[in-house]
């Protein structure tokens, strides 16, 4: 049987720091790779004169330069979209790739029969391998991806027949890996390998610092404000493209047999009826533990609470439908 081919994308901007360590991880991977594509977003660094130099050197790397800035999610949809083979790992620009990463990904996703794998990673500013610093704790059900994003992009790997299948969701401003981990999760077609396979690179430029930062400093506003203002971030929220486009999509792959608690919660998201959002909060309540989960200590009436209050939570704290 023949091996499988595997593209590699990645998406640059002003990383000229960490760039040369996550190239070489890559170039180092014991899986054979058909071709490493990468995509500068408008860089004003070094950056474009590394990914040249790269390019220069090895024949399988090919480098694309935006006109202008399209921003992360843009920048990935598009590259990933130009990938051609059988399936494609996703790198950021400041990691560091564990040399066998993608060699025990192929070997899990073609054995379990997946669309998608992804590993637990290790997430700190310096390398030490602490097992409170592996990344994806939470399932990864479609149940509980329904409000937050749970799976890191740069630990996937995707089948590439399975993107193919999906509406288009260019120019959305939802993150790219939420989009795809909740399509796969849809089909059961995720599989966890149980190891770090990636050094997570935590820096004050890198895009998930800027987003917790975010994320922060709404959480020290007050305790109650999700529970009070997360109200009227849920009708704002419902009102754009991108929210619309993603639960949507959610409800037209969902029924009252497969994932039924979706299929009724995204029913009740854009109803109209003044009592539907009573009996959305009512539903995440009942269904708190698939749709808000969270430590095995977290239970009574505090965690009842929380759960009818979910809807509204989440969508306070959400920064990708804006």
């Amino acid at each position: 049987m023949d091996r499988k081919t595997v593209s590699v994308v990645m998406c640059t901007y002003n990383g000229e720091k960490y760039l040369r360590e996550q190239i070489n991880s890559i170039l180092a991977q014991t899986y054979p790779l058909y071709e490493l594509i990468i995509r500068d977003d408008c860089s004003t660094d070094n950056t474009v004169n590394i990914l040249k130099e790269y390019e220069e050197k090895y024949s399988f790397i090919k480098v694309y330069f935006n006109e202008c800035n399209r921003g992360c999610n843009q920048n990935f949809h598009d590259t990933i979209y130009q990938a051609s083979g059988d399936y494609i790992a996703i790198s950021d620009q400041d990691d560091i790739w564990f040399p066998t990463k993608i060699e025990k990904q192929m070997k899990k996703i073609i054995e379990e029969k997946k669309d998608m794998c992804f590993s637990d990673i290790i997430s700190s500013s310096s390398y030490t391998v602490v097992q409170e610093d592996n990344y994806v704790p939470l399932p990864f059900t479609a149940e509980c991806l329904l409000f937050r994003d749970t799976i890191p992009g740069h630990s996937m790997l995707i089948r590439r027949e399975f993107l193919e299948t999906l509406c288009d969701w260019s120019g959305m401003t939802f993150y790219y890996d939420w989009w795809l981990a909740m399509n796969a999760a849809l089909l059961d077609s995720i599989v966890k390998y149980e190891e770090p396979l990636v050094w997570h690179r935590i820096h004050p430029e890198s895009a998930i610092a800027v987003a917790l930062n975010m994320q922060s400093e709404l959480q020290f506003r007050s305790r109650i404000a999700p529970y009070i203002l997360g109200i009227n971030s849920f009708f704002k929220l419902r009102k754009t493209k991108s929210w619309q486009c993603f639960y949507k999509n959610v409800y037209d792959k969902t029924s009252t047999k497969r994932h039924p608690v979706l299929h009724k919660i995204t029913k009740l998201f854009n109803s109209n009826n003044p009592f539907a959002i009573i009996e959305l909060c009512l539903t995440c309540m009942k269904y708190r533990y698939q749709v808000y989960p969270l430590p095995h200590t977290s239970r009574g009436f505090l965690f009842a609470l929380r759960g009818f209050f979910s809807p509204f939570i989440c969508s306070y704290y959400n920064i990708q439908f804006l």
